[in-house]
């Protein structure tokens, strides 16, 4: 299987990134473009949900919190509507010196092509994440 690993520093503290992390309109703002009118719903506790859609795009992803460890981290499995394959996301915060380093763990490709079409995703996402911070 394949994985993939995107990191980033954030000039923000854990606990600012964490709020941006869990809080559905926070995640909402940053995940995707704007002009893709995101909704997000989360149940911030293992066993809880995640929901991640946008109309306007015609996509979403749905996961169930597998670990969560308030500002440091969570783990969730993922799901694009549509597709039968599940994959597994980890996202850690470390705090450093002047922010967060934020890092997204995504494993279960069935192939290198999708772990890559993922890596361009995620560092959108990230890209986007301080604008709310």
């Amino acid at each position: 299987m394949n994985g993939l690993t995107v990191d980033k520093h954030l000039p923000a503290t854990p606990e600012r990134v964490w709020r941006a992390l869990t809080d559905p309109a926070e995640l909402a703002a940053w995940f995707w473009p704007p002009r893709f009118e995101t909704t997000a719903e989360l149940d911030a506790r293992e066993g809880g949900t995640l929901r991640i859609a946008s109309a306007p795009a015609g996509m979403g992803v749905t996961g169930t919190i597998t670990a969560i460890d308030p500002e440091h981290g969570l783990a969730t499995t993922w799901r694009w509507d549509g597709d039968d394959d599940e994959t597994r996301v980890t996202i850690a915060l470390t705090a450093e010196e002047d922010g967060t380093r934020i890092t997204v763990r995504h494993e279960g490709f069935a192939d290198g092509e999708a772990a890559a079409d993922h890596v361009r995703g995620w560092n959108d996402c990230l890209d986007r994440l301080p604008g709310v911070l």
